[in-house]
């Protein structure tokens, strides 16, 4: 299985893209990993890997999403980006989540992506404005990886949205990264109304045959102006959806995340280890973009 990955890597991704996560995410990565372990031993503390939701705004209307995206704009400007990831880097970090609302309405990300060519991001993204131009430029600056949300059939993902078109317009995106040969990954909030769907091998098996190379399944989770708790998952499935994430990982030549347990398949919480924080649209440094407590700003 891991020949097979390997083999789909090198074949179906842009080998100077490979390049920049093997060496920014992996091997910088790694190292940011060890001086955080470093400053514990000292007491002191400052997290290897920081989430910035650099904008409140989206297109959609998602059920459980933390974000009021509705409610007035809120961004952190591309001074305060710079000079937040800047900082980082003093600390050795070299890794970066970019959340929004979604990312991509915010007009400086491009910009912001290019003046970082030495550290690595992610770009939590709905798809929808990815089109073909900016799969280009995100292959272009090489050090970006797009993980668009999917969130079930056409009509599941039309009420999880709260528009309609939605599944289209996502797969489009993720076809246009894939068809720039640009590093791609699909996540998906599993719920009450799409675990049937997409909590499956053949799922898994489409997203192969696409030339997506990893996955992320993480559990609906009722926060936000719409939470809706009967969405939520009985403690069954949450075993189904652990275990399809074991399986699958053993089983299927993609790479699968899950940032909710370790090596060892303990539970865990990244900011109860102190590996990530997250810092909110108006600059409130948070435990995670669910939990939106802070006691301290960036732009303090």
């Amino acid at each position: 299985m891991y020949f097979r990955l390997a083999k789909r890597l090198l074949l179906e991704t842009d080998k100077r893209l490979l390049w920049k996560l093997a060496y920014q995410a992996g091997w910088k990565g790694f190292w940011s990993v060890q001086r955080h372990k470093k400053r514990l031993r000292k007491g002191q503390f400052f997290p290897p890997f920081l989430y910035l939701s650099i904008i409140n705004s989206c297109n959609l209307r998602c059920q459980g999403c933390w974000v009021d995206v509705a409610g007035k704009q809120t961004k952190i400007d591309l001074q305060a980006l710079n000079r937040t990831v800047n900082e980082a880097k003093t600390m050795g970090n070299a890794f970066f989540g970019i959340l929004g609302g979604e990312p991509f309405l915010h007009k400086e990300l491009l910009e912001f992506l290019g003046q970082h060519p030495d550290v690595y991001f992610q770009i939590f993204t709905n798809g929808h404005f990815i089109t073909d131009d900016v799969a280009k430029r995100l292959r272009a600056l090489g050090n970006v990886t797009p993980l668009i949300s999917v969130e079930g059939s056409e009509i599941i993902s039309n009420q999880r949205r709260g528009r309609d078109n939605v599944l289209s317009q996502t797969m489009q995106g993720i076809k246009n990264c894939l068809q720039n040969k640009v590093l791609t990954g699909v996540c998906t909030s599993v719920c009450k109304t799409n675990i049937n769907d997409l909590l499956t091998n053949t799922w898994v098996d489409r997203l192969i045959e696409m030339g997506v190379m990893y996955c992320w399944y993480h559990v609906y989770r009722p926060v936000g102006p719409e939470s809706l708790p009967e969405l939520s998952l009985s403690t069954e499935e949450l075993r189904r959806v652990r275990q399809f994430v074991v399986d699958t990982r053993v089983n299927k030549p993609i790479i699968v995340i899950d940032a909710y347990h370790d090596g060892e398949g303990r539970a865990l919480c990244p900011a109860v280890t102190g590996f990530t924080h997250h810092i909110g649209p108006g600059g409130d440094i948070e435990p995670c973009p669910v939990i939106q407590l802070a006691t301290e700003n960036i732009n303090e």
